[in-house]
């Protein structure tokens, strides 16, 4: 039923969805301006993090793992984010011989 609704409403559906990542890049800036976030582009910044965040913020995904989310958690990956996001190759592109367990 959300789905029809913003199937219907798309057009301010879409308005709501800009004005969220508008308001995201100024939180972005402003933490680059205090050195998180090195070496990405605003851009790139915004598109990593709304994969990480996309569980709390996609409602169809949302109904699949409703009893998975917590605020708790959200807090840790927003602490990873500011943490950890950066530009630098750590050694996870460069890892050879993956295999499932």
């Amino acid at each position: 039923m959300h789905c029809d609704l913003g199937n219907q409403h798309f057009a301010v559906v879409r308005s709501y969805v800009d004005l969220g990542d508008h308001y995201l890049c100024e939180i972005i800036a402003e933490a680059m301006s205090d050195g998180h976030f090195p070496g990405l582009s605003i851009d790139e910044a915004l598109s990593l993090i709304n994969q990480m965040v996309s569980a709390y913020v996609n409602i169809t995904l949302m109904i699949l793992i409703m009893d998975k989310l917590s605020e708790a958690k959200l807090a840790r990956i927003v602490d990873a984010i500011f943490d950890g996001l950066s530009a630098e190759d750590r050694g996870a592109l460069g890892v050879k011989d993956l295999r499932a367990a």
